[in-house]
């Protein structure tokens, strides 16, 4: 056997397309490998490597270690029964030479045996071109079969089906047409090179036919090039100065720029995203370098990077904290000889940075807190009223939640700050720079002479924006965030579940607004319920909002909130019934610190055997009494020795849990669970909990129910899952 034989074949394919918008490159290449390794792996044709790039020109895919073709498969089919395909001289009947007839087969190659009811009808198959699922028969008793084997396809044929129909049906974002309604895919297919172990595997997609041939860049090397192999694809685009692997591109991006900020003496200031969408708009990563008036450094920071980064995709060197007038960005060549493309782009730059100078000028001609009548005409949701009035709310909430949550030195400044978080709409560069909003409101508060405190918290007020950014950096920061956040919730929630997210669909950005109010709920008020504040945040609408629906919104909002909770417990490594147990403790339903202590307290003593030992008797209890009305236990009544102890166990685990919420302290109540092991055992051992006695029931009933409503107090410990055979206790 041959080296390449041993390893398996190697398969390149190439799709070149008119140039493709980068955010959409690294989906669609991963969807295309993805989707064609699983149609693979469904045919027994599994490779050992599967690896994809993308220029913005070409798309490509790359797979190694491939068996030669598919494995035989054997296929039973099932006939008559036997006792109708033969005679009684054991001569084949009409019916077994015509089943027998049908497959091309000989009625010598009948065979006979017992099936059962139901079961599969091939053994030791692999799927075929289209896949086969096993069938079944529901006849049942000895039959007549016969065996069939169908021999395994090459493995280029397999890849000639594939390829073309999963390249055709890729999920773009958008899509087009050509010439004579050719398509929809995102851009028109220029070329396609498909090669197996160096023989093109022929197919057609859009009209052009798969082949050997790959090109070079469309403006350096623009011509056509056979390839053999994909060391020599590789090598032959090298030449070309063409990189295909993103990453590699980044690499080279990030190392060029870095050495360049450094020969200016200052230092690159790294955006990890643009670099990502630089490597996506280039297949030659070249860097240029241009410069821009020194005044226009004198811009904040956050208007200069904002400008470079959406106007001309282009980083910023700093030095000693302060911005160069210098930029950096791609230009998908490896030099500029005569300067052009380096003019252009500082001639885009300036006049660029120009409109944000005079943007920055003419918003400072007022002081911030002057624009309050524009915010009257922009509107917050059409149902839901203005920006002017969410400010109103948004003051109100901010002083509610100072009180509530015992942050009342923080309130006035919060307070301004809500008073003039969202003025900054009303501004030029606001309007220029979306993105910008929060921050620069905060920067024009600043330059106002605003307090820091409350400039501060006018920037940070849209953090955090997903769970790994940054919180406000102060309490009045955090309580502006907080209650903008539920004014948000509450006013979309109230409007009705048409405007709630569902599966994929969030176009108000809800569940970010969730996941920040859990976050700084957890970080500026752990021991606070937030319920009381949310029913403020609903108030706070008034005739705005339908009084029947905003109790309905208030109880679809917990278990919304609950499911951010649950998200950021579950990366802290909390499995899902750990905090399910949590969640269903009983107690403020918005005290998420609370939630979340209970919750790690679950995690930290569920291996223990006598805590399993009453998450077993947890779940019993839970069944005994479901749809049980509670009563209060009557201690004389408890005749027998184990009711006796556990009454006695749960009179002390009671007041443990007492103790335990009392200092906050939810693991401590849960260890108090662990001595309950004992007597619960034995009190299911020795005692009938629904003795036919109707006094003696109740009141063993109601000894259970103390129980149960006592571990409630600190988790639903029914909730967790306990494998029985974990269980040593």
């Amino acid at each position: 056997m041959t080296e390449t034989a041993r390893e398996g074949s190697e398969f390149l394919l190439e799709v070149r397309a008119e140039e493709i918008p980068a955010r959409m490159l690294p989906g669609a290449v991963q969807e295309l490998g993805t989707s064609l390794f699983e149609e693979l792996m469904r045919r027994r044709l599994v490779p050992r490597e599967v690896t994809t790039a993308f220029t913005p020109r070409r798309l490509v895919l790359v797979l190694k270690g491939l068996p030669e073709k598919e494995e035989d498969r054997v296929s039973i089919e099932v006939g008559p029964p036997a006792s109708a395909a033969y005679d009684a001289a054991g001569h084949p009947t009409a019916a077994a030479l015509g089943f027998a007839r049908k497959f091309g087969m000989d009625a010598s190659a009948l065979k006979r045996r017992q099936f059962s009811k139901e079961e599969d009808l091939h053994t030791d198959s692999v799927a075929g071109a289209k896949g086969t699922k096993p069938a079944k028969t529901k006849l049942e008793g000895e039959r007549v079969y016969l065996e069939r084997t169908y021999a395994g396809r090459p493995t280029a044929d397999v890849l000639a089906e594939l390829v073309p129909r999963l390249l055709a049906g890729l999920n773009w974002a958008k899509t087009m047409r050509w010439g004579r309604a050719t398509g929809p895919w995102v851009r028109p297919v220029h070329g396609i090179l498909a090669l197996l172990d160096g023989e093109v595997v022929p197919f057609e997609l859009f009209g052009v036919a798969s082949g050997r041939e790959s090109a070079g860049h469309p403006t350096l090397s623009p011509g056509r090039f056979p390839v053999a192999s994909l060391e020599d694809y590789q090598a032959q685009l090298a030449g070309r100065g063409i990189v295909i692997d993103p990453e590699d591109r980044k690499r080279r991006l990030r190392a060029e720029m870095t050495a360049r900020a450094a020969a200016a003496g200052g230092r690159l200031v790294e955006d990890d995203a643009l670099l990502d969408k630089l490597a996506a708009i280039c297949e030659i990563p070249g860097v240029l370098e241009g410069a821009f008036a020194a005044e226009l450094a004198e811009l904040p920071r956050e208007v200069l990077t904002t400008s470079l980064r959406d106007h001309q995709s282009a980083l910023t060197v700093e030095r000693a904290g302060r911005l160069l007038p210098l930029f950096l960005t791609v230009m998908d060549r490896p030099d500029d000889p005569a300067g052009r493309v380096r003019a252009g782009n500082e001639w885009v730059v300036a006049a660029r940075l120009a409109d944000a100078s005079f943007f920055w000028a003419k918003d400072r001609g007022a002081p911030l807190a002057d624009r309050h009548e524009a915010l009257a005409a922009l509107t917050f949701q059409e149902k839901l009223g203005s920006y002017a009035a969410k400010t109103e709310r948004l003051v109100r909430l901010t002083g509610e939640l100072a009180a509530a949550l015992g942050r009342d030195a923080a309130a006035p400044a919060g307070e301004r700050a809500a008073r003039l978080a969202k003025l900054d709409l009303a501004t030029d560069m606001v309007r220029e720079f979306t993105s910008l909003q929060g921050v620069m409101g905060g920067l024009y508060a600043r330059a106002d002479g605003e307090p820091e405190e409350v400039w501060q918290a006018i920037y940070d007020h849209y953090l955090p924006g997903g769970a790994d950014d940054e919180l406000p950096r102060g309490p009045a920061g955090r309580l502006l965030a907080l209650a903008d956040r539920l004014d948000t919730l509450a006013g979309f929630f109230g409007l009705g579940p048409k405007l709630w997210p569902s599966g994929s669909r969030d176009p108000f950005g809800l569940r970010r607004a969730a996941l920040g109010v859990v976050r700084l709920a957890l970080e500026e008020a752990p021991s606070s319920d937030l319920g009381p504040v949310l029913h403020r945040a609903f108030a706070g609408y008034g005739g705005a909002l339908d009084g029947a629906a905003v109790a309905a919104a208030e109880q679809g909002l917990i278990p919304f909130l609950h499911d951010r909770l649950e998200f950021l417990l579950g990366r802290e490594g909390l499995a899902h019934d750990e905090i399910a147990a949590a969640l269903g403790a009983d107690g403020p339903r918005l005290a998420f610190g609370a939630l979340a202590a209970r919750a790690r307290a679950v995690h930290a003593l569920r291996e223990e055997p006598g805590f399993l030992a009453v998450a077993l008797a947890a779940k019993r209890i839970a069944n005994i009494l479901k749809g049980q009305t509670p009563v209060e236990v009557a201690p004389e009544s408890l005749r027998e020795p184990a009711e006796r102890a556990l009454y006695d166990a749960g009179a002390r685990f009671g007041d443990e849990v007492a103790a335990a919420l009392a200092g906050g302290d939810p693991e401590r109540g849960l260890r108090a669970v662990m001595p309950l092991a004992a007597p619960l055992d034995r009190f299911f051992v020795e005692v009938l909990v629904m003795d036919p006695d109707e006094a003696v029931r109740r009141n063993r009933l109601a000894l259970l129910g103390r129980l149960r409503r006592d571990l409630l107090r600190l988790a639903d410990l029914s909730a967790v899952v306990v494998d029985k055979s974990d269980y040593r206790g």
